[in-house]
């Protein structure tokens, strides 16, 4: 195996989806880059690994893949390198309640149909969503692509036009959070639940201010086309890594994996390059980078721990010391069963959607979540508002062994576990909370137990230690709050995707947090291009939600974004 050269124009700090996708554009650009990965596979955050016995593939941390809604998705022909997204049917995910059988859903792409399903739940409320869905339609991929991919001063000035010229919208909405906006725009308790429940799962705490507001205006109708868990891909979420990889080394990138960087090297206040750990395949190697260092690793540990305080001005190091991951953590329940889950008495579009929220009845339990995350108390019972899958196999058979189907359910935890002496203690509870989530999801789908084969758990702890970039096993990369918002994330200064270091770029813990949408590493890929004077190429052309559209329109689907 040929050894890393002495130099490269770009070095890359992890081969997570975002760095790899980054990697990737640079590399088709006409640049000499490189990718060191500490681990012996690339793709930390979006693997597919099988924990449980041969065959069954469990799709650990990404397990929802937006990934056709971006514009990576076409620019580096993600298709071509063998990404084929699949789903399970038109009805995206369903919120159940248990104390009547009623569920609230959201339609993939057709928002006449999410209009008839909310229409059996609150007539009222089926009209507002109808005035929302009229009014975005016509908005919704211009709002959606520079929201998620940079936006011009210009179009944020017209975002907050379109926003804020709504129906329905509280005037004050930015002074609220989202269970306040949803009280104010909708009359039944379900929808108000399902919606805040779906806050969390697009990654924002709905007690959060200003931030939240906008999940109950846009959600109802952005949820179901783009951002909806709708899609996993052939062989499970490694085939996002996959197919970045092999699109990054076809145009002559070098990736090397069990190569830990140890730190990055800065000199009068520029950073040079990487040396590797000692540990690594090619023990403290020295990597100089001539025009840039992209870091896909996370804040904290891309400044403190990569460079080290006394390379940086006060300013930085409290900034970086002060970014908070303590936010959407959560805790991993997987199955391997003899049968899929089965919902009886609930609408029968339910047992074919990809995933659900459950266990949230009421704004009450929201507020019941809120109270024991804030003293880090855990849940009991559980609350699994942060994604559950059950359409694995059902949209890819090759992800378990004929006659069995996997279900993996996030439910959201305290990391510190202050009140049980701290977070080693995860190690002691895992399967005891594991056993309270299963008996939970066992209330709403009765087969679940009586059809189990196999079960595996993994605490925050547990993924924190998979990937010490994911702190403190934090789902978003970090706390989404209004101090961590847009431009203030990771902190305010910083400038991200560049930073106050020379030639140093992050394309984790920026804005929008690190998805299988690949926003971060478009970004990070769009700055570095632009600086280095590469921006311009004839294929970087793709925009956001675009290719979606176009596999949509093979599969003989026209979507309808409005009701009427």
């Amino acid at each position: 195996m040929a050894g890393p050269g002495k130099e490269y124009d770009v070095v890359v700090i992890g081969g997570g989806i975002n760095g790899l996708t980054a990697a990737a554009y640079l590399q088709k650009s006409g640049l000499k880059v490189a990718v060191f990965e500490r681990r012996l596979e690339a793709g930390a955050g979006c693997c597919t690994e099988e924990v449980m016995h041969p065959g069954v593939r469990v799709n650990l941390c990404a397990c929802d893949l937006p990934t056709m809604w971006s514009p990576a998705y076409d620019d580096l022909e993600l298709e071509r390198f063998g990404l084929e997204m699949l789903t399970t049917s038109e009805w995206s995910v369903f919120h159940p309640f248990k104390k009547d059988k009623s569920a609230v859903l959201w339609h993939h792409y057709d928002a006449r149909k999410q209009y008839e399903a909310w229409q059996r739940i609150s007539e009222k409320d089926a009209e507002v969503f109808r005035r929302l869905s009229n009014y975005f339609a016509p908005h919704w991929i211009e709002t959606t692509g520079a929201s998620q991919f940079g936006a011009s001063p210009e179009q944020e000035l017209n975002l907050g036009m379109i926003i804020a010229n709504c129906p329905d919208i509280p005037p004050d909405f930015l002074n609220m959070n989202a269970m306040e906006v949803a009280d104010e725009i909708y009359e039944d308790e379900r929808i108000k639940t399902a919606l805040s429940s779906m806050a969390i799962m697009a990654g924002t705490s709905p007690w959060h201010k200003t931030i939240s507001a906008f999940m109950p205006i846009t959600l109802p109708f952005m949820l179901g086309p783009v951002f909806s868990p709708s899609y996993t891909a052939r062989g499970g979420s490694h085939a996002v890594t996959h197919s970045l990889a092999r699109c990054f080394t076809h145009y002559g990138g070098r990736i090397f994996t069990g190569c830990p960087v140890q730190k990055i090297t800065v000199e009068n206040g520029e950073a040079k390059g990487v040396a590797l750990s000692k540990d690594a395949i090619y023990p403290e190697a020295e990597i100089k980078a001539t025009k840039a260092v992209l870091s896909d690793v996370s804040c904290r540990p891309t400044f403190i721990d990569l460079i080290g305080p006394d390379k940086l001005p006060p300013w930085v190091v409290e900034g970086a010391m002060a970014y908070d991951y303590d936010d959407i953590i959560l805790f991993t329940n997987y199955w391997a069963l003899k049968e899929p889950l089965k919902w009886e008495g609930y609408p029968p579009e339910v047992e074919s959607a990809y995933g659900l929220a459950y266990g949230v009845e009421s704004i009450a339990d929201i507020e019941r979540l809120r109270d024991d995350l804030e003293a880090h108390r855990l849940p009991d019972p559980p609350i699994a508002t942060g994604l559950t899958v059950q359409g694995f196999v059902q949209a890819d058979p090759t992800q378990a062994p004929p006659g069995q189907y996997t279900v993996m359910s996030w439910t959201n935890v305290p990391y510190d576990l202050t009140s049980l002496g701290g977070p080693e203690k995860w190690d002691d509870i895992r399967e005891e909370y594991g056993d309270k989530v299963e008996d939970l999801l066992n209330e709403y789908a009765s087969n679940l137990k009586k059809d189990k084969i196999a079960r595996y758990c993994a605490s925050p702890l547990d993924l924190y230690r998979r990937n010490p970039s994911m702190v403190m096993g934090s789902a978003t990369a970090g706390a989404q709050t209004p101090a961590q918002f847009g431009d203030n994330r990771p902190f305010p200064g910083c400038g991200a995707p560049r930073t106050p270091v020379g030639k140093l770029y992050i394309s984790n813990s920026i804005w929008p947090y690190s998805t299988a949408f690949l926003a971060c590493g478009y970004r990070a890929a769009s700055t570095i291009a632009e600086d280095l004077g590469v921006r311009n190429q004839d294929w970087w052309v793709a925009k956001a939600i675009e290719p979606g559209l176009k596999v949509l329109k093979r599969r003989g689907i026209e979507p309808r974004w409005s009701v009427d």
